[in-house]
């Protein structure tokens, strides 16, 4: 979401969530959710990030196809649905969430149309991103590379002086799998970039350059 979905929410909202829900703390590295679990919780990060994977079938790699924060609400498709989850989800960085059971959660939407309506607003706009990013499935490495990094520039991205900070604890293989390409492939283009200004790297952290744009092609 654009904000912290429990800052969105009224006050009584809010307070409802909090009830029903508990506050966990999650190291980097930890599994929040296994793919295939069958009746989930509903988690909404209130820090930190999460990466989402999914395997598309048993003793396959899992790619990353999202990155969510503060604000957003994980594993919300599979409660409506009443499925199992249908992704894994693992902190990229220390990462507290809201915890609310599912039969809990489904029931307060049962309840509330107005918090029905926000949830279904935020699920169009994250089935809409993610449309746009399988736009570039078929482009060249560096195209899915840059249309990524704005990407999470605009969603995560943290204004310095030097330029913008994307700081999610994400590595070139996490991104190579969020992009589906190689590893080596995605260090050759950083190493361009690199070269020619675009942006430069640190531990898990990603600085563009204030005076440079990124464009996709």
């Amino acid at each position: 979401m654009g904000g912290d979905f429990l800052a969105a929410v009224t006050e009584r909202q809010r307070r409802r969530l909090l009830d029903l829900g508990k506050h966990v703390d999650h190291a980097a590295g930890t599994i929040l959710l296994h793919q295939g679990d069958p009746a989930p919780p509903v988690l909404i990060p209130r820090s930190g990030y999460v990466k989402a994977l999914r395997a598309a079938q048993g003793g396959s790699p899992p790619m990353i196809v999202d990155l969510l924060g503060a604000g957003d609400v994980l594993g919300v498709e599979d409660c409506l649905a009443g499925r199992p989850s249908h992704l894994s989800y693992i902190a990229t960085k220390p990462v507290r969430v809201l915890e609310i059971p599912r039969i809990a959660f489904h029931a307060l939407l049962d309840d509330d149309p107005g918090m029905t309506a926000l949830i279904t607003a935020d699920l169009a706009v994250r089935l809409r991103l993610r449309n746009v990013a399988l736009g570039f499935a078929t482009a060249k490495v560096r195209s899915r590379l840059t249309a990524f990094l704005t990407r999470m520039q605009a969603l995560y991205g943290i204004p310095g002086e030097e330029g913008v900070v994307i700081d999610v604890g994400l590595n070139h293989t996490d991104i190579a799998s969020a992009i589906g390409a190689s590893p080596a492939s995605v260090n050759a283009e950083m190493a361009k970039l690199k070269n020619e200004g675009f942006l430069s790297t640190g531990y898990k952290t990603i600085h563009l350059k204030k005076r440079s744009r990124i464009a996709v092609g």
